[in-house]
């Protein structure tokens, strides 16, 4: 009997591309590497922009920097000029769609929806 798992596919794949997905979610996983990520989606910056706006040390920003340049989803545009990539656009809008659209928040978001119902509906009863 061959037992075939619905998630086959999505293992040999996470599994074929292993290295690059754990560089990627470690760059994604650090706060302030996503702080800046998310400042670079507004539009490219320099270094000094991104070391006022992110609060880091030379040193610190560099180090950040370098793993999302090693992850790919930023690229040096010019000297001391950061940009996101196609990459990082893709990975932060598949974090806006896994965050918003997972089976806890929408369960969240009904029961949420749920109790103001009842609650408007109660209040509706009292208010005429």
């Amino acid at each position: 009997m061959i037992s075939e798992n619905i998630y086959d596919d999505l293992i040999e794949s996470i599994e074929e591309s292993f290295e690059e997905i754990v560089t990627i979610a470690k760059s994604l996983g650090n706060e302030k590497r996503l702080k800046i990520l998310i400042f670079l989606l507004k539009r490219t910056h320099s270094f000094g922009a991104l070391m006022n706006k992110i609060e880091l040390k030379k040193t610190a920003l560099s180090n950040h920097l370098s793993h999302l340049i090693n992850a790919k989803l930023i690229e040096k545009v010019d000297f001391g000029v950061y940009s996101i990539t196609g990459d990082g656009i893709e990975f932060m809008e598949a974090i806006k769609r896994a965050y918003h659209q997972s089976p806890s928040r929408e369960k969240n978001r009904f029961k949420t929806l749920q109790t103001r119902a009842i609650s408007n509906s109660f209040l509706n009863r009292f208010s005429q």
